[in-house]
């Protein structure tokens, strides 16, 4: 073999690995065969910057297929429609998520797909959809940018209508404010002192007071102790008057008629005695008289 010969089979060599190469890097980049790949529609609500055709999708973080499209929602609700090829040995359930997700610090955005229990059946295509879709929620960073923005609008509201209680009226009143608690609490460091001996004080009220207390239990019992004496002399007055109701019985029917007796003749002695008086204070001389004057005739 001469070296012409050899040159051309070392051209052909090269020339079929140089389109075999082409060949599997053309196999690779359109996924292989179709069959290998099903596909689902994600609409997304936030921006999907860093995201292109032939983004990686995941399931769980595992590589499980592409982006296939992307573009802007047809029917106008300011959406993103993207269209996922995915392994068709990927388990996709109904209630399967889709989320915008960012790969470590290259910032290369991904679409994530978590979810999917069990139970769930398998998600398919409803009436009048090509594609089955899948339903997405807000990534992290689309969460956390939209708590930023109300926390930002609450801080301009809260600034606002500080800036509306801190007018110059209001300033000047505060001020004010401060300037009295300034005095009051000169005023009660000045007046320490008194009112030190005050709380003294009422710690040994306090402690008068607990000694007091623990008199009470020995004050009770002697209180207790003479309620008994005193329901014992009761009891014995009782049986006294028990017994002697007879001989006040024996009194009364015997001695008190001629006790009333007596009392009446003294009640008409003294009314006696009393006349007699009346009469000596009209006319003194009736003691030297024998007998009453006969009455005055007519004319005397």
């Amino acid at each position: 073999m001469n070296a012409k010969t050899r040159y051309i089979f070392v051209g052909l060599f090269v020339l079929s690995l140089s389109l075999t190469f082409i060949g599997g890097v053309l196999w690779l980049g359109s996924g292989g065969t179709g069959a290998a790949y099903d596909e689902y529609v994600v609409r997304m609500q936030e921006s999907v910057a860093g995201l292109s055709r032939d983004s990686a999708v995941k399931y769980y973080g595992v590589d499980v297929g592409r982006v296939g499209k992307l573009a802007l929602d047809q029917t106008g609700s300011g959406r993103v429609r993207l269209l996922l090829q995915v392994d068709k040995n990927t388990p996709i359930h109904e209630d399967t998520v889709a989320t915008l997700a960012i790969q470590g610090l290259t910032g290369l955005a991904y679409i994530n797909l978590t979810g999917g229990s069990p139970n769930s059946p398998l998600l398919k295509a409803g009436p009048g959809q090509a594609y089955p879709e899948i339903r997405s929620q807000p990534s992290v960073w689309g969460r956390l940018s939209d708590s930023l923005g109300e926390l930002l609008l609450s801080l301009t509201d809260t600034s606002r209508k500080l800036n509306r209680l801190l007018n110059d009226g209001n300033q000047q009143h505060l001020a004010d404010t401060l300037a009295d608690l300034h005095t009051l609490s000169t005023t009660f460091a000045g007046r320490a002192a008194s009112m030190t001996a005050s709380l003294d004080d009422l710690a040994g009220a306090s402690h008068n007071a607990r000694k007091a207390s623990e008199k009470l239990p020995e004050l009770v019992q002697h209180l207790e102790r003479m309620a008994d004496e005193i329901a014992a002399a009761g009891a014995t007055v009782r049986q006294t008057v028990e017994s002697r109701d007879r001989d006040l019985q024996q009194f009364s029917d015997a001695t008190l008629p001629k006790a009333t007796a007596v009392v009446d003749e003294l009640y008409l002695a003294a009314g006696s005695l009393r006349r007699l008086s009346q009469a000596l204070e009209r006319n003194p001389g009736i003691l030297l008289q024998t007998e009453s004057p006969p009455p005055p005739g007519p004319g005397e």
